[in-house]
């Protein structure tokens, strides 16, 4: 029995650890709550204790998702409260928390939008957080406003801001505003292209180009840069949806136009989502080598390289050859961690390398020795092997 238990354990284990996740608000709840109104954002509260279990797989395997990360810190003002501490009793008198985890989102008025109680697999909780918006679609309100002919700036940016936040098409809205040409100042306009421009297939992407100084002055180089890849990204998720390839190579163009810096990467980038999607691993793995070569040998590289690559292992030789070389390059970097380690050994005894899997556990042993971390879960899956016959 044991044995089953650390099976489903150590198999239950990422590939690779996750980048960047959600941002938790360090302030207090009034300080939140003055947060959302300033930023029009409700607020996502993690009510947990430190002894629950399935609040530890929250914070351990879906917080730091790099998607649920980039649409939470997008749309909420982030919390958590620990239940069992004076910040979280005296919210919890307000908003009781029967069981762990539960989940609050609420608006800037302090209303409650959703209660959720229980852990949520990773797309649950990214689904969850959609539906969420959806239940806050304040666009009605906007939309009737705008076929009365109003045409107020900071009316109009905020019915933008609201199809925007609740995914609704804002394009024909934006494109109509500034084909009336509204008497606005250069800084309105910049202000409100930052807003409109969601594709890059769109005359509103070469506008927003058009003024990139005026718009950095109202952002800054960083925003502009990652507006313009966002944009992108999701042309060239319209052309794997649609099947239109001819849409990558114009969002590639687009790229280069906005960001020549930025473009050869993103050109690999974008064609090697495109091979994916349609499981394509010669496309994929033509441009992965081009993607190599110009990212170089580092741990984004490798993760990056590994994290496509799974896609296509389990059915390709070639692929499956390619992920082993990639992996023994990743666990070489300084940033490489426990999980990565632990996911190569799975690999590998998957595909019956016993004996190098074991070689990959010891040396993570050795290395949480040595930093001082914790080698508990080393110490487990080691013995998990010895058991394999």
């Amino acid at each position: 029995m044991k044995l089953n238990l650390l099976f489903v354990f150590f198999f239950g284990l990422p590939f690779l650890i996750q980048a960047q996740g959600i941002e938790f608000f360090k302030g207090t709840w009034d300080e939140a709550l003055v947060k959302a109104k300033e930023e029009e954002k409700m607020i996502f509260i993690d009510c947990y204790t430190t002894w629950c279990g399935p609040c530890k797989m929250m914070t351990n395997k879906i917080f730091p998702v790099e998607e649920i990360g980039e649409f939470y810190n997008k749309h909420f003002i982030n919390m958590k409260l620990d239940m069992e501490k004076e910040a979280g009793m005296r919210f919890g008198k307000k908003y009781p928390v029967s069981a762990y985890p539960t989940m609050y989102f609420i608006n800037d008025k302090g209303d409650v939008v959703q209660k959720v109680v229980g852990a949520k697999r990773e797309n649950e909780f990214l689904q969850l957080g959609k539906t969420v918006l959806s239940m806050d679609d304040r666009t009605e309100d906007y939309a009737v406003q705008w076929e009365e002919g109003k045409r107020d700036y900071e009316l109009v940016y905020k019915y933008l801001k609201e199809l925007n936040k609740v995914g609704k098409p804002s394009g024909k809205v934006a494109n109509t505003y500034l084909r009336e040409k509204p008497d606005i100042t250069k800084e309105q306009k910049a202000k409100f292209l930052l807003e409109a421009t969601t594709e890059a297939d769109s005359k509103l992407f070469d506008q927003f180009v058009d003024m990139k100084k005026e718009i950095i002055a109202v952002s800054s180089k960083e925003v502009f840069e990652e507006k313009i890849k966002s944009a992108c990204n999701k042309t060239i998720d319209k052309a794997i949806e649609y099947e239109y390839e001819d849409l990558v190579a114009e969002s590639i163009e687009k790229m280069k136009k906005a960001n020549p810096s930025n473009a050869s990467i993103f050109e690999y980038e974008a064609l090697m989502k495109y091979a994916k999607a349609f499981e394509d691993y010669e496309g994929w793995s033509k441009y992965a080598k081009k993607y190599f070569k110009k990212s170089g040998k580092k741990y984004e590289t490798y993760a990056t390289l590994i994290s496509d690559v799974q896609g296509f292992y389990r059915k390709n030789e070639k692929a499956k050859s390619d992920m082993f070389e990639w992996y023994d390059e990743l666990i070489k970097c300084d940033e490489c961690s426990e999980d990565e380690f632990l996911s190569y050994a799975k690999v590998l005894m998957e595909n019956g390398q016993k004996e190098k899997a074991m070689t990959v556990a010891n040396t993570i042993l050795e290395k949480n020795k040595a930093s001082g971390k914790s080698t508990r879960k080393v110490e487990m899956y080691i013995k998990y092997l010895e058991r394999q016959s």
